[in-house]
């Protein structure tokens, strides 16, 4: 049996990938897999594992290697629609200490949630640890938009690189993940590139 080809492929922040073969189905590939097998240490790190780019009949991460549509299909896993829904990729996030609020910890984050229609969450962590203060909001992106600071909070995540982005494809939110999620694979290639 021949594999389906691959038409979305998404990293995720617990080191595993996101792929959506031929016919909407969804299925879960643990990078695990191709580090043990393929010999890939480079994979255990989340920069290295965001850079990738990918065709209908393989993924390919630079300086590391390729997998093939057949080789992700026979070791990824069903991935359901609930479990989709908790997909959570990284845009960014940035300690801003010391602030007001905190002398040493008052971090901004953007996390995008690719396949739901909350597509952003933007939150602070305050204090971090038991005397977490702070919290976090799920939202569509047009309630993202709506909200006046939404530019200053990305700007204090470190991601204002997304802003023109998100004003750009703001009404078409699965063109607009897509997007994003392209671009953090890339920028991740530039800061693995760095480091």
């Amino acid at each position: 049996m021949t594999a389906p080809g691959l038409e979305r492929v998404v990293p995720n922040e617990t080191w595993q990938l996101v792929i959506e073969f031929g016919g909407a189905e969804h299925r879960l590939f643990d990078a695990e897999i191709a580090r043990k097998e393929m010999s890939w240490p480079a994979l255990a790190y989340p920069n290295r594992l965001k850079n990738l780019s990918y065709t209908v009949s393989s993924i390919t991460w630079p300086e590391i290697g390729e997998l093939s549509a057949a080789y992700l299909y026979r070791n990824s896993t069903p991935l359901t629609k609930e479990g989709l829904e908790h997909q959570v990729l990284r845009l960014s996030y940035k300690n801003q200490a010391p602030t007001e609020t905190h002398p040493t910890h008052h971090v901004y984050g953007v996390y995008l949630f690719p396949f739901s229609a909350n597509l952003f969450d933007v939150g602070e962590s305050i204090g971090g640890g038991h005397g977490e203060m702070g919290g976090s909001r799920r939202m569509r992106t047009d309630e993202l938009l709506a909200l006046p600071d939404w530019k200053r909070h990305f700007r204090l995540s470190g991601c204002d690189w997304a802003i023109p982005i998100v004003e750009g494809h703001g009404d078409e939110p699965m063109k607009l993940s897509d997007v994003l999620v392209r671009e953090i694979c890339r920028r991740e290639g530039e800061l693995s590139k760095r480091t």
